[in-house]
Order: structure tokens, then sequence, then C-alpha cells
């Protein structure tokens, strides 16, 4: 978040601490920022970038270098001889995977062999019965590098890369939820708007039927009415005490809405008396459906999602592709042997003056058929045709999702205009009205009707202020730019 965020939410910090039955006004913007720093589904989403950073972590852990110890001791009984042949190896190394593929390792192998038995190396008949024991040590490199299967980035890196875009994917998820909760927390704050003006427009509607009756009563008092307009400005008043009741329920349930997403203390929040500033006065934005198909694409997180998946169906196409070849590694080792009495003296000599030793050889593998890895290569390119024709639905998607949303605003926008000129009328009719009873040539059903009207006039006027509010949030998460709007800004 920028500076901006983080001051906003350090202003929310002392009301955000607020006691049982403690009471809250905020900004809408004060509401946005106490949802980015308090809501539960951010807080829950926020943790799976860790996690995603931490499966990158170990894919490349394929990569780390390994110390390897191994110890053998084998006695084996040479029955008719009474004799028995021993033998202890032990092998120390280090090693590691390189990125294209090769295997490597450097150790050090000994063997001590004590055998029951001196034989002629050449006819391998039995010379003498006596003991023979000696140490056998190697030290040197091995390597192992794959020819077909295994070579290359895709063969060793293909999971680091997979796992790589998963993180950027659980990015943007986490971008789309921060985007869908402010988006919803304006909404929450527009209905919590619309039904305190609601309630407070009731009251005073209420009110005014109240004024006339007391005022009917004073006519009839005098005889310059009939009873029988009090009845009627009686049942108005009841009348209008139930709309009162109705909306006082509403403004309970739209707080409620709102402290779901900026509260997150289950002990205080019913006891919190939430309540919201007037909004600012709208301006018309226009829509450009060209322009922001193209914001969309660039910003939306759900769009940038996909793209890594795709991303993610090329790398296994790639890797499952490698895998159906043949297995084919050249294995090699160069070093020295040493062989003496001792395991000191055995050791010296293949650090030093010992012989010199080398291999090299290969090994070939091929399934035949070789049905499973051509059934996985042939799954990961419908896997990857699957996802190319997810991002089209997806661009299809969001351009009548803009031009719904481009549509729904214009619509709101012409019904503000609308309605206002409307509530401005009914003003006026019932200022008229309401002379035209004071001289006693208009009627306390005319003047209800007229109180009557005004009210919805209002309540109309407003609710359309709101909806166009609301349709501005949509259509800037439409196009992927509802942070912007508010200088959000997340910081990996």
């Amino acid at each position: 978040m920028n500076n901006r965020t983080r001051f906003v939410l350090a202003m929310l910090a002392l009301p955000c601490a607020a006691l049982p039955g403690q009471s809250m006004q905020l900004s809408m913007e004060e509401a946005i920022a106490a949802a980015l720093d308090r809501n539960f589904s951010i807080q829950i989403e926020r943790i799976e970038p860790k996690v995603a950073d931490q499966q990158v972590r170990a894919a490349s852990g394929i990569f780390d270098p390994f110390l390897q110890s191994e110890y053998e001791y084998s006695n084996s009984e040479l029955r008719g001889f009474g004799r028995e042949r021993e033998t202890a190896s032990f092998s120390v190394g280090v090693g590691s995977v390189l990125p294209w593929g090769t295997q490597w390792s450097a150790s050090l192998e000994s063997s001590d062999n004590t055998i029951p038995f001196t034989n002629d190396p050449v006819t391998g008949d039995l010379l003498s019965e006596e003991i023979s024991s000696y140490v056998s040590s190697f030290a040197g490199i091995t390597v192992t590098q794959p020819v077909l299967r295994g070579f290359g980035l895709d063969g060793s890196y293909s999971e680091v890369r997979i796992a790589r875009e998963s993180a950027v994917s659980s990015w943007e998820g986490f971008r789309a939820q921060v985007m869908d909760i402010v988006e919803a927390t304006i909404t929450a704050y527009q209905n919590l708007y619309f039904a305190q003006e609601s309630l407070r427009i009731a009251e005073r509607n209420r009110d005014l039927a109240l004024q006339l009756l007391k005022d009917n009563e004073k006519r009839v008092e005098t005889g310059a009415m009939a009873p029988l307009d009090i009845v009627q400005a009686q049942s108005e008043a009841a009348l209008r005490e139930v709309s009162v009741i109705s909306a006082g329920a509403l403004l309970r349930q739209t707080q409620n809405a709102l402290k779901s997403l900026i509260w997150n203390d289950p002990e205080s929040v019913l006891a919190l008396e939430l309540s919201i500033q007037p909004p600012a006065e709208p301006v018309f934005f226009e829509p450009d459906l060209a322009r922001d198909y193209a914001l969309a694409l660039n910003n939306r997180p759900e769009y940038l999602a996909s793209l890594s998946g795709l991303n993610i169906r090329e790398f296994q196409v790639r890797q499952l592709k490698r895998n159906a070849l043949p297995q084919l590694d050249i294995v090699g080792s160069v070093g020295r042997r040493g062989l003496d009495l001792t395991l000191n003296d055995s050791i010296d000599q293949s650090f030093g003056d010992g012989e010199s030793s080398y291999s090299i050889g290969a090994v070939f593998s091929v399934p035949f058929p070789n049905r499973t890895r051509s059934a996985e290569k042939t799954q990961a390119y419908l896997r990857r045709n699957q996802a190319e024709l997810s991002i089209q639905q997806l661009e299809q998607s969001i351009r009548l999702e803009l031009d719904n949303t481009a549509t729904q605003l214009t619509a709101d926008w012409e019904r503000i205009k609308a309605a206002r000129t409307a509530r401005e009328l009914a003003e006026k009719s019932l200022a008229a009205e309401e002379k035209k009873l004071q001289v006693g040539t208009s009627t306390t059903f005319v003047v209800l009707r007229l109180q009557g009207d005004l009210a919805n006039a209002e309540i109309r006027e407003i609710n359309a202020l709101a909806d166009y509010r609301v349709s501005l949030a949509r259509y800037n998460r439409a196009r992927g730019r509802i942070l912007d709007t508010f200088n959000i800004v997340l910081d990996k």
C-alpha cells in the first residue's frame, strides 16, 4: 500500500480499537482502508502467496548440493573351511544436480577386505590358506549426463518454472480478492448510505404527518375543518410509522453487512454502532470500451492468472514431451585408486601417487510400447489446448462485462438527472399545496399524497446516486483499475 493508504489506516487505529457500545463514523475511503487492514477474507488469502513462494523455494531445492555418507559391514562363513570372510566399506562425498540435467558427485570410497585364502591372480588356484587382508580406496569424480530424457533446462528446471508461474497465479488470486473486497465495501457503504437516508426520509415523512395531524386538530376546534380530516391524518401517520420501522431494520442489516467487511473482532461486532458520512457528489465517468478492454487485459488478475496457467501447461507439454523420449545417460568417472594394508596408506595413495582410474559407459532404456509416457504427453497437449480456449472465453466474458457495466453506468447517471428533476418538482408541488391548505382551498388528503410523492422522489434520487457509485465501482473492477482509483498499491 502507498503512503496515503497507510495514513488512512493510521487514522483508523483508534476507532478500530472500539470498546463495546462505541460508535464509529467513517468516510468511504476510511471504510476501504479498514477493510484492507482487517477483513478476514483478505487476511486468509494473504497467506496463499507466501505458501506459493515456499513452493518455489522447495522446487529450487533440486539443485541444492548434498553430502552423503555410507558404511557397510559384511561377514560370510565359508563352510567346510572353518573360515570367515569379512568386508567393511565406507564412502563419503558431495554432489548436486546442475540446471542442464548433469548429476555429479565427488567421493572417497574405501573397502577393507579380509580373505582367509591366497589365490593365484592368473589361474585362481589356491596357493595358501594364510589370511590375506588389504584396503582398497578410490577418490574421484563421477558424472552422469542425460542425453535424451532429462537433458537441458526443460528436463531439470521445469518444476521450478511451474512453481514460479503458480506463485504468479497465487499473487493474482490475492489481488483479485482485494479488488473484490474493495468493490464489496463500496457496495455495502452505498447500501448503508441508502438505508440511512431512507430512515431519515421516513422519519421526516412521519413527522410531517404528525404535524399535519396537530394542525388539523386545531382547525377542527375552530370549525374550519371537518373531523374526517383528522382520521385521515391519523391513519397516514400510523402507516408512515410502519415505514420508519422497516427502514430501521434495513439500516441495522446494512450496518452488519459493512461491519462484516471492515471488522474482525467477533466479541464486539454486534455492539459496535456504525454510521457513515455522506458520499461526495458523483462526477460522470465516460466509458471507453476499446481503451478499457486493453486495460483489463493488462490489469485483471483473473486474466493474468489464466496466462500463468497457460504458461504452466506449456512447460508441462515440453516436460512430458521430453519424458516420452528413451533414456540415454552417459556415465563416467575419473580418479585414483590406492591399495595397501592399512586404511590411511590406502587413502594417501588415492589422493597421491595411486593408480589412475577412469570409466565411461552408457545406460539406455526405452519402454515398449511406451503407452504411459505417450498418454501423459497427449494429456498435456489437450490441457494446453483447453487452457487456450479458457483464455478466449475469458476475453469474451471481459468484453461483455465491460459493455454491460458501461450500459448500467450510463443508465444510472441518467436516472440521477431524472430523479433529481422529479424531486425538485415534488418539493414545489408540496409547498404550493400546503399554502392552499392554510387558506382552506385544499384538503388533507391531497397534502398527504404530495408528502408521500416527495418522499418517494427523494428515495428514488438517493437510490440512483447509490446505484451510480456502485456501477462505477463495478466498471472499474471490470477494467482492473479499482485499486488505482483509491491509490491502493499492493507491495509483494
